[in-house]
């Protein structure tokens, strides 16, 4: 049933329609507090304490109960004497039964032939804790919807509670669908993944998602396929154990995407699609005044969706506050918000609001951001990411230099964090593993060898790298650096020589010599950003033949990284790439040797104490590192 179905929402307008369609759920839950996962739990009501603490008059010191009538008279000119038999002796914590009403430290007292000597006289109550001094019955000592801690936990149990009540954890259950998903128990049994099909991951994302926000989630043990009463039937036969279903993809508009179809025939649809990405295909219905909600199938996608949506839901439900009064960005569980300069310009689709990938660093006590790769279905820069920026429909520009709002989910210590610009090295990429064994970081932006160093000159970054061949002079680096202001306060550093040369598929099935075969029509390159030192070499090596990088087929082309390059020349969906050699092996391609370049370093003489800065040159003279190195192939050591 499709029951007043709105399509294309805006963020904003989320939480209004989870208002609209839920309810919190109505049953109340009791939590063992001897058990763990009782933290976290929120408390159904206020807590009252069912006992005084403490509940007895109790010592507050090491010593001997007495009465305080008894040592009224004591000085120490003229001390009282007290026999064993008008005194009685407690630890600590211990129970002072009448007719005692004080108690007087035993550092206070001297023992002398079987009597115990008082110098001064203490007043009653002296070092006695009375009955609920900590907590009397009848105190509140929790309030409705706070959550357990180890603290009030022991607290609880102190006022004699065993079990508390608490709201009550949505149960939740995720149901992954697509005929091309294998569940990692199936990959495991049949081998390595077939060309189509792709190892179902969402359900890890969601589970330690869900773990880190404390509710509990069930995964369906099988990956359903693309059957839509297989799925039916499914959400049917679960819908009366949980209180809210997750299906896993179908959420499209393609020939196998059944979720629309499903919700409305089990229960009713009331939402297709936000305007967000990514995220954007979301759909939300609801059987038996239960959520059903199905996730786009990409990683980022289902991330966002969940962040918006589930959690939003699962609080509405718990009953922790309606959704309208939980920011989006609550999910996310940052600890911090930071404003940033973006190192860069972004321009955003009109109309939508867009989550964006980021990663940060300190230069000289200005906090720079930059934007990582934007797919839905790119994994790599979800983990790799030091949070995430929303920017809201409304925002289309974002020029270099503006101010960009970073939710931060990793811990950065800027002061240790050094930011590498420059060409892009799988040797480079390396060496982080080993400044980090020196308690420092380094954090690499592959942006060509010269964006690294114009970006060095312009004070946003610690080091940059390049290879610049200066066509006119034969040289390397030096006729760039030379133009560049401040760069006579660089340090330079030779790290090694580089092989770089045509890839291409093992046995060169297309016979491929040199730069010249680039021109056949049968020939098809990829290529290397603007400003690469690799793309440099090969307009060298063009302009040299006389070729026009008109007639060479697929020169525009990008790929951003060298393995990226030979990753395609390696699916065919090119015919070579210029690259170094290390990426030939690590792709098993053959390789044609064109020129061997200097790889060098550049470092600010000022950020030469900044300990990332320090720890990253003491790694390059690290033997394990140059040992990773050499392994790879195609690096050749200079002194």
């Amino acid at each position: 049933m499709v029951a007043s179905l709105r399509q294309h929402i805006g963020i904003k307008e989320i939480s209004l329609l989870l208002d609209e369609l839920f309810e919190p759920l109505n049953r109340i839950e009791t939590s063992d507090i001897f058990d763990d996962r009782c933290m976290g739990r929120r408390l159904h009501s206020d807590v009252v304490s069912l006992r005084n603490i403490p509940h007895y008059p109790a010592s507050a010191v090491d010593g001997y109960a007495v009465r305080a009538s008894d040592t009224a008279h004591a000085s120490t000119a003229r001390p009282v004497r007290l026999t064993a038999e008008s005194v009685h002796w407690v630890n600590t914590g211990g129970w002072v039964p009448e007719p005692y009403d004080a108690v007087v430290m035993i550092e206070d007292i001297t023992e002398e032939d079987g009597t115990i000597l008082l110098s001064r006289a203490v007043s009653k109550g002296t070092n006695v804790r009375p009955v609920g001094e900590d907590i009397s019955r009848g105190q509140i000592i929790g309030r409705k919807k706070e959550r357990i801690t180890p603290y009030n936990k022991a607290l609880f149990a102190a006022a004699g509670y065993r079990r508390i009540q608490v709201l009550p954890l949505p149960r939740t259950l995720f149901i992954p669908t697509g005929d091309e998903i294998r569940s990692l128990k199936t990959i495991e049994s049949e081998g390595d993944l077939r060309p189509g099909t792709v190892p179902e991951t969402n359900s890890l994302l969601l589970s330690g998602i869900f773990n880190q926000w404390g509710y509990p989630l069930d995964v369906h043990p099988d990956v359903l396929p693309d059957d839509p009463d297989v799925i039916e039937n499914t959400v049917r036969e679960v819908l009366g154990d949980y209180d809210m279903i997750l299906l896993g993809a179908g959420t499209a508009k393609g020939k196998r995407d059944y979720s629309a179809e499903i919700i409305s025939s089990v229960g009713e649809l009331n939402l297709r699609w936000i305007r967000m990405k990514p995220g954007r295909p979301v759909i939300l219905g609801k059987a038996s005044g239960k959520p059903l909600l199905a996730l786009p199938g990409f990683p980022m996608s289902a991330l966002v969706a969940t962040w918006a949506f589930v959690y939003p839901i699962l609080k509405l439900l718990e009953g922790s506050g309606p959704a309208r009064e939980i920011p989006i960005t609550e999910g996310l569980g940052s600890p911090e918000k930071i404003t940033t300069k973006l190192l860069v310009h972004h321009s955003s689709s009109q109309g939508i609001a867009e989550w964006l990938r980021v990663k940060c660093a300190d230069i000289d006590g200005e906090k720079y951001s930059w934007i990582m790769p934007s797919g839905s279905s790119t994994m790599w820069s979800i983990a790799e990411a030091d949070g995430f920026s929303l920017l809201p429909e409304n925002a289309l520009e974002h020029p270099k230099g503006s101010p960009l709002q970073v939710w931060m989910v990793k811990k950065v210590d800027w002061e240790k964090r050094a930011l590498y610009q420059g060409s892009n090295d799988p040797g480079i990429e390396r060496l982080p593993s080993f400044v980090k064994a020196r308690g420092a970081e380094m954090v690499i932006r592959s942006v060509g060898s010269l964006g690294g160093v114009m970006a060095l000159a312009r004070g946003e970054g610690h080091m940059a790298a390049c290879h610049l061949l200066d066509p006119e002079s034969g040289r390397y680096n030096t006729p760039y650096i030379e133009s560049l202001p401040g760069a006579d306060e660089w340090k330079r550093i030779h790290v090694y020589n580089r092989l770089q040369g045509f890839l291409v598929p093992r046995g060169n099935p297309k016979g491929l010599r040199n730069v010249n075969d680039l021109e056949r029509e049968d020939v098809s390159i990829v290529n290397r950003q603007s400003g690469a030192g690799t793309r440099v070499l090969l307009d060298a090596l063009l302009a040299e033949a006389h070729i026009s990088c008109q007639n060479v087929r697929g020169y525009e082309t990008i790929a951003i990284t060298h393995l990226d390059a030979a990753g395609r020349v390696a699916a065919n969906a090119a015919d070579t790439a210029l690259a170094i050699k290390a990426v030939a092996d690590a792709m098993d391609l053959d390789f044609i040797p064109v020129a061997e370049e200097p790889f060098e370093l550049y470092v600010p003489r000022k950020f030469l104490d900044h300990p990332g800065v320090a720890a990253s040159l003491d790694a390059l003279e690290d033997p394990s590192w140059r040992k990773v190195v050499e392994a790879m192939g195609g690096y050749i050591w200079k002194n």
